[in-house]
């Protein structure tokens, strides 16, 4: 018996320098840290993106293929343009500060990877078509103004982003970042983010970790591209109705010579498919009023942020 367990500890003592090596440690603290190795934010935020870019305006509104949402609230929005995206994760060892819970600069590495997702989503590819239309119209508009911009590559920039902070994500804990558009002016789109713990995890639903608000301009050279003429072009917002005014942009549209000759049963099959994106989202339901109702709706929800900026810089200029 002595002489089993004398063999058991020489086995045991043998074994532990080989499980508690530094390699095996640190195989450890990455299996753990997974989202924060080199390159993996990087690798996620572009898979995000190439996941949820459409390339035309008949694609699928839902790339991913996900079930149209609704969201609580006075109102239900199942629109493409309002339905949100969701993000699961966890915090990780690394992402935990001294307080042993998740740091509040680390939010904010999460909420790029949602707000690309759902930015991809509704801004393609209303931007590159955008883009084209203006390299047609502002040539005249740049001589005349004296400033060259025709040529020049269209991209969304984040203007800026603001969170507030309810309750701790603990070491480990899965949350959702859930992400959607709440409206828009004529330069920015809101988006509201909502750090959440899953369905199922709790009492009551779900639990509201912090709420984050960010605000996305699309810009080519110097000019501002209103953000409802990309999403038009994109196949996501109906035409105006008449007698509303153009929210656009300031620049006209020019034909082209030859257009429209051979293109009829092309157009044909854009419209069909249009109308069956049309289909999932109920266009009886969410009519132009519709939209514009819950665009407004959802800028006074940040009404308080949205003027923000200028109050802060105004202080300290």
């Amino acid at each position: 018996m002595t002489e089993a367990i004398t063999t058991m500890h020489e086995a045991i003592r043998a074994l532990l320098p080989a499980i508690f090596s530094w390699k095996s440690l640190a195989l450890l603290l990455a299996f753990f840290n997974l989202k924060n190795l080199p390159f993996a934010w990087h690798t996620n935020l572009l898979y995000n993106l190439l996941l949820n870019l459409r390339r035309h305006p008949t694609s699928p509104l839902f790339p991913t293929g996900a079930p149209l949402p609704t969201t609580p609230g006075p109102t239900h929005p199942t629109h493409p343009v309002f339905a949100p995206h969701s993000l699961l994760t966890r915090n990780t060892p690394w992402e935990t500060d001294y307080n042993f819970h998740k740091s509040n600069s680390t939010y904010f590495s999460d909420l790029d990877i949602s707000r690309t997702a759902l930015v991809t989503r509704v801004y393609t590819p209303g931007v590159t078509l955008v883009s084209a239309e203006l390299d047609k119209e502002l040539p005249a508009v740049s001589k005349e103004l004296g400033r060259e911009n025709a040529g020049k590559k269209i991209y969304i920039a984040l203007g800026s982003t603001f969170c507030s902070f309810k309750r701790e994500i603990r070491p480990l804990e899965r949350f959702e970042v859930v992400s959607r558009v709440v409206g828009w002016d004529r330069k920015w789109v809101f988006v509201l983010s909502v750090f959440v713990r899953p369905e199922g995890k709790g009492k009551g639903g779900r639990t509201v970790f912090a709420a984050a608000v960010s605000k996305y301009v699309v810009k080519k050279g110097w000019l501002t591209v209103s953000p409802e003429r990309v999403l038009r072009a994109g196949g996501l917002l109906p035409d105006r109705m008449e007698g509303e005014g153009n929210g656009d942009g300031v620049m006209v549209e020019q034909e082209q010579e030859g257009e429209g000759e051979g293109e009829e049963e092309e157009e044909e099959e854009e419209e069909e498919k249009l109308k069956e994106n049309a289909q999932s989202w109920s266009k009886d339901q969410w009519t132009w009023e519709r939209i514009e109702q819950e665009r407004l709706r959802g800028l006074k929800v940040v009404e308080g942020y949205a003027g923000l900026d200028e109050k802060l810089f105004a202080e300290w200029e």
